[in-house]
């Protein structure tokens, strides 16, 4: 039976992780008529420089407004609380905004954010309505203007919060009026209107002008239309750069098709109806009508007219040859359902557990079922990545979230690769914690917004994407293995005393962290040389001393003077140990830190909001890499006390010991210092 065990365990994660591509969510049932919301999920809009699905454009919004992809609250009052399709939200924002106010899904952590607008402290999410009750929505935009005007380094905490619920209130707001105008109360009704007054009230507009008589009655009803249907901030959904403003109506056919933002099409439409003579007659584009039919149908609680909409538009994008669009989105709409990089986190975690567990037992059955499912995670991470970049049309790595993504792949698949070689637990250790931390690092510069966005321009060939990112992109994975097979020897020689430690098992660790740096040491060094090709046909010089490029410097320095230091005898096996863990530290700083300058020709990665958590990272690695020399000094004391006795011993480590707790002490509070800085503490 337990040799079967761990194919078992694995075919039921199997199953686990392909149920939501088998068994995608439908909102059609048997017996009663819903809207199609996920119907609604697949339509294209252009976004961020890509065509992406409304599913997509709500998750993402979801992510920078609550830090996750779907929301949590009870659909009506006195019900149960529910997580709650991202869509399903973004649907309520723009068909019910009444409904959508006084739902709780901004997420707001700063205790003195949470004090001057006057909200619970015992809660962590609020709703528009709580949010901007009495002056508080001036004071936002006053508050936030005068914070933008700052820069961002200078910001405090609380300013740092603050401007993330404005920013986030914003966007709120321009999804509302990315799919109906924003002071419509029934938006397919006032189409109509106006599409039937159009000609009359243009007459009596133009007598009024000239001050002939006229039905004034109808003039005041054509004017309220207009009023209603063209707000003049709307224009700026136009305008590259600006967040969540979706281009929602596409004109044209196949490869000559213009996305426009609703506001911009049916302002267009209306000047040029108005640009006529006489005979006028506004015709709105049938995509604006299926959208004003799906808002006022959804606000109206009627699931047919809503599906008989969403099928109009799905006939519109046939018979345009836009099924093209319609098709991906709708493979992206699944790639969403199926999260393949979450359900890779939780096999990690698993597979951590049971690699740990095999130390603690002399039964294989448990790093074997390790092995299996750090495979089978491994699978699926690698298509992930695949299909990623067959939405993109790029290779793996575009962005800081992609490149993490990357890093944890490589890592697994060179952690999988040692304990095939070695058999002994390390391997899946090692694979199954740095798949799982740096999966957890994505998914948290995730939050920032869409991770498949258009590229800047420097960075737009495939070419030294395919080359220099992914190959600098591998030293970077290995040169984490090397640290983190490291971290895993310091653990194993704490716990020695409970779980054995033999000098077999040292060696072997140290071997392997020697042939991985080795590996590191030529893929960066080739992919830091293939940078300076790229720098000099892009900015016409091969080096020129940026942060970035002297952060892939000091990477091929420190292993390769890691290296030489072996070579020469200089450090042995603990002095490995410990440069290896150190490496940790530098490349976190090449890879995360030199964003975080803001300056430089590699900037357009520029991040602050990770710097308390680099700085946690930093401080526990120099916490485990002193932990590690002094349980060095330690044995080495116990050593010499058969030798020399107790008085000789206590005068070489003492100062040594002294030196190694002040060390660990200061690094451990300034670990604790950064975690209570990112949590806004």
């Amino acid at each position: 039976m337990k040799k079967k065990s761990p194919l078992f365990i694995v075919a039921l994660m199997a199953i686990w992780a392909v149920a939501s591509l088998l068994f995608p969510p439908n909102s059609k049932t048997d017996s009663v008529v819903t809207p199609d919301i996920y119907g609604f999920a697949k339509l294209p809009v252009l976004l961020d420089g890509r065509i992406q699905p409304i599913d997509s454009t709500a998750r993402n919004a979801m992510k920078v407004i609550r830090h996750k992809s779907t929301g949590r609250y009870a659909r009506e009052a006195g019900s149960k609380e529910e997580t709650i399709p991202a869509v399903e939200w973004l649907l309520e924002v723009a068909a019910k905004p009444s409904k959508a106010a006084t739902r709780p899904v901004f997420r707001i952590d700063n205790e003195e954010v949470k004090d001057n607008l006057s909200l619970a402290k015992d809660e962590k999410h609020f709703s528009v309505q709580q949010i901007t009750a009495g002056d508080n929505f001036a004071r936002l935009a006053k508050e936030g203007a005068r914070i933008h005007s700052k820069k961002a380094e200078l910001r405090s905490p609380y300013e740092k919060s603050l401007k993330s619920v404005a920013d986030a209130l914003m966007i709120y707001q321009r999804l509302g009026k990315s799919f109906r105008p924003q002071n419509s109360l029934d938006f397919q009704q006032e189409l109509n209107d106006l599409t039937q007054i159009f000609p009359d009230g243009m007459s009596a507009a133009r007598a009024h002008e000239k001050g002939a008589e006229h039905d004034e009655d109808e003039h005041q009803k054509f004017t309220r239309l207009l009023e209603i249907m063209i707000d003049p901030s709307m224009q700026e959904g136009d305008k590259s750069g600006i967040m969540f403003w979706p281009r929602t109506i596409p004109v044209g056919r196949g490869n000559q098709v213009q996305w426009q933002s609703l506001s911009t099409n049916i302002l267009s439409s209306i000047t040029s109806a108005a640009m006529a003579q006489s005979n006028w007659k506004v015709d709105f584009h049938p995509v604006s009508k299926s959208y004003a039919g799906m808002i006022s149908s959804y606000a109206k609680n009627d699931p047919s007219a809503f599906n008989a909409h969403l099928s109009t538009y799905r006939d519109y994008l046939k018979q345009n040859g836009l099924l093209p669009a319609l098709d991906k989105t709708s493979k992206e709409f699944a790639f969403n359902n199926f999260d393949p990089f979450y359900k890779c986190e939780i096999m990690y975690v698993m597979a951590f557990l049971l690699a740990c567990g095999g130390w603690l037992t002399l039964a294989k059955w448990p790093n074997q079922t390790a092995y299996y499912i750090i495979a089978l995670a491994a699978v699926i991470q690698t298509t992930g990545l695949i299909f990623r970049m067959w939405l993109e049309g790029r290779p793996p790595v575009t962005n800081l979230y992609s490149a993490a993504v990357f890093v944890g792949w490589g890592s697994v698949i060179l952690g999988l690769i040692l304990e095939r070689i070695y058999r002994d637990g390390i391997g899946n250790v090692v694979a199954s914690s740095v798949g799982f931390v740096t999966l957890l690092v994505a998914g948290g510069l995730s939050l920032s917004g869409d991770t498949m966005e258009m590229l800047q321009a420097v960075l737009d060939t495939n070419f030294w994407l395919a080359t220099h990112v992914v190959i600098i992109t591998i030293g970077y994975s290995a040169t984490f293995v090397a640290g983190f097979l490291a971290i895993v020897y310091v653990i194993r020689d704490f716990v020695s005393n409970k779980v054995p430690f033999v000098k077999n098992s040292r060696s072997g660790i140290t071997k392997m962290i020697y042939g991985i740096v080795c590996f590191a040491t030529l893929f960066s060094f080739v992919g830091t040389v293939l940078g300076g090709i790229w720098a000099d046909q892009s900015w016409g010089r091969f080096w020129g001393w940026d942060p970035k490029e002297n952060g892939a410097l000091m990477i091929v320095i420190w292993n390769a003077a890691m290296l030489h230091a072996r070579w020469g005898g200089i450090i042995r096996e603990r002095g490995m140990i410990a440069a290896a863990i150190f490496g940790n530290v530098i490349t976190a700083w090449s890879f995360f830190g030199t964003n975080m300058l803001g300056i430089g020709l590699h900037s357009y990665g520029f991040m602050d909001k990770a710097f308390a958590w680099l700085m946690v990272f930093v401080c526990s690695q120099i916490v485990i890499m002193t932990g590690g020399l002094m349980l060095g000094t330690l044995n080495q004391s116990e050593k010499n006390v058969v030798q020399n006795g107790q008085a000789a011993v206590t005068t070489n480590v003492l100062p040594w010991l002294i030196v190694e707790g002040i060390v660990i002490f200061a690094s451990a509070s300034s670990a604790i210092f950064y975690l209570l800085k990112a949590f806004g503490i």
